[in-house]
């Protein structure tokens, strides 16, 4: 049987120290915050599906998260939409247990708050760079123009003017 919850905190009293045993969870909570200045997690319910399981070491919480990203083009600079749908596969540690990683996660008398968990997992998973279309062409350096509508009427200077000499003794040379 599913449990429907609607925050990030959950009981795992009934199941706690006995390996095996498990709990599914269906959850809907909005997870505000999350991400970077190129991308953040849209403010609608982040939705997931996890199967809590006791193990030796705590409770192994799997499953999928599926949610709405909002992102700006690295290149030119548009907003744009995108879904998150990731697998989740992380342990939470029994109190008491002795951790490997002091930034494991821990559970908390007979709760456990996975907030920290989606939260990390959300934005992990948020591209660094991202890019409205691949092939996104950008913006003009000099007037700000979106290169993906149409060229723009700037004259292309590429050379660095500190190679001006050079370039005048190459054509001196050549001819």
């Amino acid at each position: 049987m599913t449990t429907r919850v609607h925050d990030f905190n959950i009981s795992v009293a009934e199941i706690l120290g006995q390996p095996g045993h498990h709990r599914d969870l269906h959850l809907e909570a909005p997870l505000n915050g999350v991400g970077t200045t190129l991308a953040h997690l849209e403010e609608k319910p982040l939705r997931a599906d996890l199967r809590a399981e006791s193990v030796v070491e705590g409770i192994l919480i799997t499953g999928n998260l599926e949610g709405s990203t909002i992102l700006e083009c690295a290149r030119c600079l548009k907003e744009f939409r995108a879904s998150v749908d990731l697998d989740v596969c992380e342990l939470f540690l029994a109190p008491g247990a002795e951790p490997e990683d002091q930034e494991a996660y821990r559970i908390s008398g007979t709760d456990i708050d996975l907030e920290p968990m989606l939260r990390d997992a959300v934005t992990l998973s948020l591209p660094l760079n991202p890019l409205c279309e691949e092939d996104c062409k950008g913006m003009c350096a000099r007037c700000g123009r979106d290169l993906n509508l149409g060229a723009c009427d700037c004259t292309e200077d590429t050379t660095d003017p500190r190679w001006a000499e050079l370039d005048a003794l190459r054509d001196r040379l050549s001819g």
